[in-house]
């Protein structure tokens, strides 16, 4: 299915479910003027083109891609960069994460169940799963249990234990329904996988495994016990690259790929470029996946990708996070890999499942049996970015064995914070770790003066659910930005 027709079925999708949203916080009443019953096909196709746009590949990825220093602002401070942050930062993706993500998966479901079609609502509630997870990421407590009540515009919040307990049971559910009998099942109307239900059972153990890993040091868990729950989970994840959650994006007009849209072209804005940090990283590591991740200075300029561009020495420089920066022309934006118009964007990635069994391996058995697992690791994600057999086999026997380094947990997360480039997983990792280990941006905004460490709650629930909002105690404002969430508390 083209994009083209994808994006008929967006604006349908939206029609209908966010005016029966603006009825209540996640309320899946249809409206009286609209069709009665979108079919599971059409819901479908919406429902993973707004995921994959609004949630993937926008606000969340961005911001915490600066705070985790793979991208950097080149404009005037102050902005995100330096977590000039506050309640209206994340606003817009609260708000579609709700009304528009979570209550289309919710009303996709529904309908599947009704009509015996589980393989459709067993896309829907890993999509579920998958949002609620970020949401609670970010902000911690979050609205679950009371969320899909339509005579409910005040839901409580709950704690992130709870809504971890259901992200695991979401996806598990999702499981049974993907390996059951489906009269009807997805086909082209499947823009990640093309209906292969068996690519989507491994992206759901997969993220599971991704899951249990993030409680190794939430309270009342055992590290060793959330190790081996993920190693359980990758027995049954991806397998190789070609299981990769790769969506397709196009070169026309309002298809093309979000980082295209939000840092290369010029009608948008092109101030997103890359960190003095994450280059001078894979510098030092004389990583050979620089010029992938990275177009030379001057490649995109403030009006977007300069025609012709041929320099007769290539560079490769970042701005400092915080510090005023010249615009786009003066630093390396994100490679073209990643960042043209018609390339894909990966939401999970076999490298990331290996790194992940890596750390898992580590905790549970030690460094030396990791290391086979950690290898290729690496070589999966320098092998989707096409470097060669031989430069990785020389770039992983540059870093040394895990066995001999000082911090092995270092490594495999450095690593893997390459490997996931413009993932929000780095973020969590960062937090959930430690690593890599970074200095907070040029004059930040946190009382802390730290790098924030959770999102603030956004201005619609202030103004509209203020009472849930104080009962999680979370200051508004910059003071949230310094609070640790519940599996990060030990940390």
């Amino acid at each position: 299915m083209k994009l083209s027709k994808l994006k008929i079925t967006i604006l349908l999708s939206g029609l209908l479910f966010f005016s029966a949203a603006c009825e209540g916080f996640l309320d899946v009443n249809t409206d009286p003027t609209a069709p009665s019953e979108v079919p599971e096909d059409l819901q479908l196709s919406a429902l993973l083109g707004v995921f994959s746009y609004q949630t993937i590949g926008n606000e969340p990825a961005r911001t915490t891609n600066r705070w985790v220093q793979q991208l950097a602002w080149s404009g005037f401070p102050p902005s995100s960069d330096n977590y000039d942050f506050d309640e209206s930062g994340p606003n817009n993706f609260w708000n579609s994460s709700y009304t528009v993500v979570l209550n289309n998966a919710r009303e996709l479901e529904n309908l599947a169940e009704e009509n015996g079609n589980l393989a459709y609502s067993g896309i829907a509630k890993v999509i579920q799963a998958w949002s609620f997870a970020i949401l609670t990421d970010l902000w911690n407590e979050i609205p679950y249990t009371e969320a899909f009540d339509p005579a409910n515009t005040t839901p409580a919040y709950d704690s992130q234990e709870l809504v971890y307990s259901e992200v695991i049971s979401l996806l598990e559910a999702a499981l049974v329904d993907l390996s059951s009998e489906s009269p009807e099942a997805p086909g082209s109307d499947d823009l990640l996988y093309g209906g292969d239900l068996v690519k989507w059972q491994k992206l759901a153990n997969t993220l599971i495994a991704r899951y249990q890993l993030r409680l190794t040091n939430a309270p009342g868990h055992s590290a060793s016990e959330q190790a081996n729950l993920a190693l359980q989970a990758l027995s049954n994840g991806f397998d190789s690259n070609s299981d990769d959650a790769d969506f397709e994006y196009y070169d026309n007009a309002g298809e093309e790929n979000p980082w295209y849209q939000f840092a290369i072209d010029g009608k948008w804005d092109t101030r997103d470029q890359l960190s003095d940090h994450y280059i001078n990283l894979l510098k030092d590591l004389d990583d050979p996946r620089l010029p992938i991740q990275a177009r030379p200075v001057g490649a995109v300029n403030n009006s977007g990708l300069v025609p012709g561009f041929d320099p007769d020495t290539v560079e490769y420089a970042g701005n400092v996070n915080g510090s005023e920066g010249d615009g786009a022309g003066s630093y390396s934006s994100i490679g073209a890999f990643y960042s043209d118009a018609d390339s894909p964007l990966t939401w999970a990635s076999y490298a990331e499942a290996k790194f992940i069994e890596a750390e898992a391996t580590y905790i549970a058995q030690g460094a030396a049996s990791a290391q086979d697992v950690y290898e290729e690791a690496i070589r999966a994600s320098m092998s989707k970015l096409g470097v060669s057999q031989e430069a990785a086999d020389s770039y992983i026997a540059s870093l040394g064995p895990l066995a001999a380094s000082a911090n092995p947990l270092e490594d495999i997360i450095v690593q893997k914070y390459i490997a996931n480039f413009l993932s929000l997983e780095n973020y969590n990792d960062w937090r959930r770790t430690g690593y890599p280990e970074l200095e907070p941006a040029v004059d930040p905004y946190t009382p802390s003066g730290e790098i924030p460490v959770r999102y603030p709650y956004p201005t619609s629930e202030l103004q509209n659910n203020a009472e849930s909002v104080s009962s999680t105690g979370i200051p508004v404002g910059y003071g949230s930005l310094d609070i640790n969430v519940w599996w990060d508390s030990q940390n």
